[in-house]
């Protein structure tokens, strides 16, 4: 049975990887910039307000403050594949060591950076 499992979980794991997350994340990169946007258009705050929401945002968000300065917050995060893992599981287990040894040692973490004084 488990085998059974095993062989639909890498097909499944590919159509998610490549028509769902692939094509969600400009649509979550997006949030982060629509809400730069929106802090840098209110003129009622103040340089130091909008630090402050930048950082409200991303530790909201499970970002971790890699970088701050008066004029700019970087936050990363490592974003867990949920298709990949599948596909990983889907090459008989194996594959779940390597999915496990990417997202520890090799993957590059999501990066997110406000600028506090760019106006675009």
């Amino acid at each position: 049975m488990s085998q059974v499992i095993m062989i639909f979980l890498f097909p499944i794991g590919l159509y998610f990887y490549f028509f769902v997350e692939r094509k969600d994340k400009p649509k979550y990169q997006k949030i982060f910039d629509d809400f730069q946007l929106k802090v840098q258009n209110d003129a009622r705050l103040s340089d130091k307000e909008k630090t402050e929401q930048y950082t409200n945002m991303l530790r909201q968000n499970g970002y971790t403050i890699v970088d701050t300065s008066p004029s700019m917050i970087k936050g990363e995060k490592r974003l867990l594949s949920m298709s990949l893992l599948a596909m990983s599981i889907g090459a008989y287990y194996v594959g779940v060591f390597v999915y496990l040894a990417y997202y520890f040692w090799l993957q590059k973490p999501h990066s997110v950076e406000y600028n506090v004084n760019r106006v675009e």
